[in-house]
């Protein structure tokens, strides 16, 4: 059985390119993979496809963004929402 494999590159500014790739993992699971890590193992393809998207539009922040982002999050769990 032949089951295709996703993957994406996003560029960088900094000239980097991440690669993310999605792949059965063992028979009943998914995993996903940047570059050769792995990034975690789902049960089902649209989840790990999910979590694709949210790496994705994470990595593609400029630093600045990312920064507040840390800024926001700290903030929120010192507050203990």
């Amino acid at each position: 059985m032949v089951i295709s494999m996703e993957s994406e590159l996003n560029e960088k500014p900094e000239g980097k390119v991440k690669t993310f790739l999605i792949q059965p993992y063992g028979t009943r699971y998914y995993a996903l993979y940047e570059g050769e890590d792995l990034v975690c193992v789902t049960v089902y393809k649209k989840g790990a496809m999910e979590v694709k998207r949210r790496l994705e539009i994470a990595s593609n922040l400029a630093p600045e963004e990312a920064e507040d982002i840390d800024e926001w999050l700290k903030h929120r769990e010192l507050k203990g929402s």
